[in-house]
C-alpha cells in the first residue's frame, strides 16, 4: 500500500469513528433545545463541532439555524469542524460587524468556491477585493443602469410569451421560465452578447450552477472533506471538477465572443470618419466585459483569468439570485391575490392609456415608470424579507475585535443570520405574515436599523441591488400586465418549505398557473 493510500484510510477510520460517535450522541442528547444550556450555544462536538446539526439535509439544516435563534441566546460562540464561529441575529451586532474594516474577508467556507470564482467579487480577498470592487463599481452606475432597462423589459417580453403555453392550464414550474430570463438579461447587460437562452430553451448554465452550489455546501458541513485530497477522491469532488470545468467553458466562450466582437467594431470605427464614430458612439454604454478586457488588454491590470472570474462570479450571482428572488415573488404574488390586485391597479395608473404601448404592441417600461412602482417595491422589499436570498453571511476576522460582552479573535468566523433577524420576532411584528406595508416609509423609519439586510451591507454589500430592483420590477410587471397568477393550493407563507444552499432555495420547486388578464379598454 502506498503512502498515500495508507493515509486516506487512516483519515478515513478516524472519520468513520467519529461518525458513529456522533451517531450515538445524538440518540442521546435529545431534541434541538437539549443540545446545551440556554445560556452556551449549541452543543460542540470533538473534531467536527457542530456540524451534526445539517444531519437531514440542508431544509433542516435552516430548520436549525432558525430554531437556534430561538432556543439559544441570540449570539453564540461555536465552532464547524476547527473553525471558531461566532453566530448572532442582534442587529446592533450586525452593525458592528458588517460595517467593521477587521471583517472584510470572507472565511474559509469561500475558499471552496475558489476553483470555480478564484478571485471574483464573491470570493476575493480583502486587498485583491477592493481593487476589482473599484474597478468594477462605475459598470453600475445611474445612467447605464437606466440604459438597461430596454433589455429589461424585451427579455421579460420574451418569457412573458414562452408562458402563454400554460395559458388556462395546470400549475407549471416558473423558476425555469424566469432563470433562462436573467441569464439572457445578465449575458446581454453585462457581457454585451445575445445569449438567446430562452429562445433555444438548451441552456443548462442554472442547472449546472445550481448543481455546484450544492456541492460546495455539503463539503461545507462534512469537516472530513475539507482536505482537497480526500474531498477530490470523492464521487462529489469529480462531479464539482466536471460541473466546473463546465462553466468555465461557458463563460470562455462569452469571453472569446465579445473579443471578437470588439476586434470586428475597432475595425469599423477606423474605417469610418470622425462624425461617423461620433454619431454611432454618442448612445453607447461601455459595458463591464468591455471595462474588464480593456483593462486586460491595455492596462494589463488583470488577467485574462482575472476576467473570466469576473465573468463567472457575475453571471452566477446576476442570473442565479435574481431567478431566486423571482421565483419566490410570484409565489407570494400567486398565494396573496389582494397583493397581486393592488399591484396590478398601481400598474394601471401607471400605463394606463395606449402611449403605454410601443410600435410591437409590447409594454413600454421605462426608467421613469419603475420609479413610479412604489407598491410594487415595498411587495418585493418584504419578499426579501422573508425569504432572503443570502440567508446566513461569513466574514473572517483579521484582527481582534471586543463586541459587547465578547473578544472575537483574529482569524475567527462570524457568522451574520441574516433570516434569523429577518423572521425575529423581537424586531418584527408577526414576523412570519406577508405585509408589504412594513415597508410604508411612516412604518419602516420605527423599524430597527439593520434588522432588514436583503443585500448585506457595508462596504462589502450586494453591488448590483439596484440593478436587481430594477430588474424584477419589470419581470413583475411584464407578467401581471398580461396574466392573472394562481396557486391551486395556496401554503401559508410560514409552512413555505425553505433550504439553505449557501442561496436559499425553495425545496418544492414553485409552480403557479396563469389566466389571461382582461382590461376594459380591451374590449373598446
Amino acid at each position: 500500500m502506498d503512502p498515500l493510500t495508507a493515509a486516506i484510510c487512516v483519515v478515513a477510520c478516524f472519520i468513520f469513528y467519529n461518525i458513529i460517535n456522533v451517531a450515538i450522541q445524538l440518540l442521546l442528547i435529545g431534541p434541538l433545545s437539549d443540545y446545551a444550556p440556554k445560556s452556551e450555544g449549541p452543543r460542540t462536538l470533538p473534531f467536527i463541532g457542530v456540524a451534526y446539526l445539517t444531519l437531514g439535509g440542508t431544509e433542516v439544516t435552516l430548520k436549525r439555524i432558525l430554531e437556534v435563534g430561538k432556543a439559544y441566546p441570540p449570539c453564540f460562540k461555536t465552532s464547524l469542524g476547527n473553525i471558531s464561529i461566532f453566530v448572532t441575529v442582534i442587529p446592533e451586532q450586525l452593525k458592528v460587524l458588517i460595517l467593521s474594516s477587521k471583517t472584510t474577508e470572507k472565511n474559509e467556507f469561500y475558499d471552496f468556491g475558489r476553483p470555480w470564482l478564484g478571485d471574483g467579487l464573491i470570493t476575493a480577498s480583502g486587498s485583491v477585493w477592493n481593487v476589482h470592487r473599484k474597478l468594477i463599481q462605475p459598470s453600475f452606475n445611474h445612467m447605464i443602469l437606466k440604459s438597461y432597462v430596454n433589455t429589461f423589459a424585451a427579455q421579460s417580453s420574451i418569457m412573458a410569451k414562452k408562458l402563454e403555453r400554460h395559458l388556462d392550464g395546470p400549475e407549471f414550474q416558473i423558476h425555469k421560465y424566469l432563470s433562462l430570463c436573467t441569464l439572457d438579461v445578465i449575458c446581454e447587460t453585462a457581457m454585451g452578447i445575445k445569449l438567446e437562452a430562452q429562445t433555444s430553451e438548451s441552456c443548462d448554465f442554472g442547472e449546472v450552477v445550481e448543481n455546484v452550489i450544492s456541492g460546495l455546501v455539503k463539503r461545507i458541513t462534512s469537516p472530513w472533506l475539507y482536505l482537497d485530497f480526500i474531498f477530490y477522491r470523492t464521487q462529489l469532488g469529480k462531479e464539482q471538477q466536471k460541473n466546473i470545468k463546465f462553466l468555465h467553458e461557458f463563460s470562455d466562450n462569452i469571453i472569446r465572443e465579445k473579443k471578437k466582437e470588439i476586434h470586428q467594431r475597432t475595425r469599423q470605427r477606423e474605417s469610418a470618419d470622425n462624425e461617423q464614430v461620433a454619431d454611432s458612439s454618442s448612445t453607447h454604454f461601455e459595458t463591464l466585459i468591455d471595462g474588464l478586457l480593456k483593462l486586460s488588454n491595455d492596462n494589463k491590470i488583470l488577467t485574462d483569468k482575472a476576467v473570466r472570474e469576473q465573468v463567472d462570479t457575475m453571471m452566477t450571482a446576476g442570473s442565479d439570485t435574481s431567478a431566486i428572488t423571482a421565483s419566490f415573488l410570484m409565489m407570494m404574488l400567486a398565494s396573496h391575490p389582494d397583493v397581486q390586485e393592488k399591484v396590478y391597479q398601481e400598474l394601471t395608473g401607471i400605463f394606463g392609456g395606449d402611449s403605454a404601448y410601443d410600435d410591437s404592441g409590447e409594454l413600454q417600461i421605462t426608467p421613469e415608470a419603475l420609479s413610479s412602482m412604489i407598491y410594487m417595491e415595498r411587495v418585493i422589499k418584504e419578499t426579501m424579507r422573508l425569504f432572503p436570498v443570502a440567508p446566513v453571511i461569513f466574514r473572517k476576522l483579521t484582527d481582534d475585535l471586543d463586541l459587547d460582552q465578547y473578544t472575537l479573535l483574529k482569524g475567527s468566523t462570524v457568522a451574520l443570520n441574516i433570516i434569523g433577524v429577518h423572521r425575529s420576532e423581537k424586531y418584527w411584528t408577526d414576523p412570519l405574515t406577508f405585509d408589504p406595508d412594513r415597508f410604508l416609509p411612516e412604518r419602516f423609519a420605527n423599524q430597527r436599523p439593520f434588522s432588514y439586510l436583503p443585500f448585506s451591507g457595508g462596504a462589502r454589500n450586494c453591488i448590483g441591488s439596484k440593478y436587481a430592483m430594477m430588474f424584477l420590477k419589470t419581470i413583475a410587471a411584464t407578467i401581471l400586465w398580461k396574466y392573472v397568477i394562481r396557486q391551486d393550493n395556496v401554503i401559508p407563507d410560514k409552512d413555505v418549505r425553505i433550504k439553505i444552499e449557501f442561496l436559499l432555495r425553495p425545496v418544492i420547486p414553485i409552480s403557479v398557473r396563469i389566466e389571461r388578464r382582461t382590461r376594459k379598454h380591451d374590449f373598446a
